[in-house]
């Protein structure tokens, strides 16, 4: 196979020069032959890659999530009566214990004496509508009170066929984007039965660990369900592998530093590894950064050889 040396980085993978553009031309395909790089052209990409390797891997499926209260945790702090709030006794996000006054209110009735409502359940403060003054009705809500050493995790996962591998007691991970990075484990607790008409699908429910109180009501991030039993794969991050359905690649350094296109089957996808099944071997150093850029290094010379000048 014809071996393709490249001196220098073509400039329209740094920047685009005065006055032209070196993109690939319209129908150009991407680079297929082997790539040597200079120390220079890898700083330039900031090309990095990561071995393949044999991990344990479970299928997964992952969807939105949210975290909420649990319903047998949360509770509201209200009255049988309507009536005018007195004093606030409590602040927001302050910790209450089950029993402790919360709010005094004086009843609408003539002649009725102030009552203190408790809170029913132990926990923070996640909500307060009372406030001095405040008139209100049965229905009223003055405050509402969550412990949130447990959380659950609230995905939604649309009519689909890994919605019949899923069950409860599998394992959960949860990613947020206030964590960048972080996962926090928890496992599937409940699954909606079905879904009303008007629903786009069905909620699941993970119950999180929450006892240093990082994780808070209404953060959203993405929940991770294993469909399976873990089992030994060779796997490489999901950001090695290019290409379309059908035509997934991957960039794979050899012995003499050069870089190889290869095609590639893949098989589980959990997180962000993937299963090789074909074209990557364990240990064989995939590129992970860079490879986008790598795969038209030989488009963008033969571009800029036509328009008859070079960097």
């Amino acid at each position: 196979m014809k071996q393709l040396l490249f001196f220098l980085l073509p400039a329209s993978m740094l920047f685009a020069g005065p006055g032209h553009d070196h993109g690939p031309a319209m129908g150009a395909s991407a680079h297929t032959g082997p790539v040597s790089l200079t120390d220079a052209q890898r700083q330039n990409l900031g090309l990095e890659t990561t071995p393949a390797s044999i991990i344990e891997l479970a299928p997964s499926v992952e969807i939105p999530a949210i975290l909420v209260v649990p319903p047998e945790r949360h509770g509201s702090v209200g009255a049988p009566f309507s009536g005018r709030v007195l004093e606030v006794l409590v602040k927001l996000g302050q910790q209450v214990q089950a029993g402790e006054p919360i709010v005094r209110v004086a009843p609408l009735a003539v002649g009725s004496p102030a009552q203190t409502l408790a809170s029913p359940v132990s926990g923070h403060v996640i909500r307060q509508n009372a406030m001095p003054g405040l008139a209100f009705t049965p229905e009223t809500s003055l405050v509402e009170v969550g412990d949130d050493t447990q959380l659950l995790a609230q995905g939604l996962i649309f009519q689909s066929p890994e919605l019949n591998k899923i069950r409860i007691g599998a394992p959960a991970t949860l990613l947020l984007d206030v964590f960048p990075g972080e996962e926090f484990p928890g496992v599937l607790q409940r699954l909606d039965t079905g879904h009303a008409a008007d629903e786009p699908g069905f909620h699941l429910y993970a119950a999180i660990p929450n006892p240093d109180h990082r994780l808070r009501p209404n953060f959203r991030g993405h929940l991770r369900i294993a469909l399976g039993e873990p089992q030994p794969a060779v796997a490489v991050p999901r950001r090695a592998i290019l290409g379309s359905l059908g035509k997934l690649f991957a960039f794979v350094e050899n012995e003499d530093g050069h870089f190889e296109r290869r095609e590639v089957a893949t098989g589980i996808r959990s997180g962000d590894m993937v299963e090789i099944l074909e074209g990557v071997l364990p240990e064989e150093k995939v590129v992970t950064v860079g490879n986008y850029q790598l795969q038209y290094l030989g488009v963008e010379s033969a571009g800029a050889d036509g328009h008859g000048h070079s960097h």
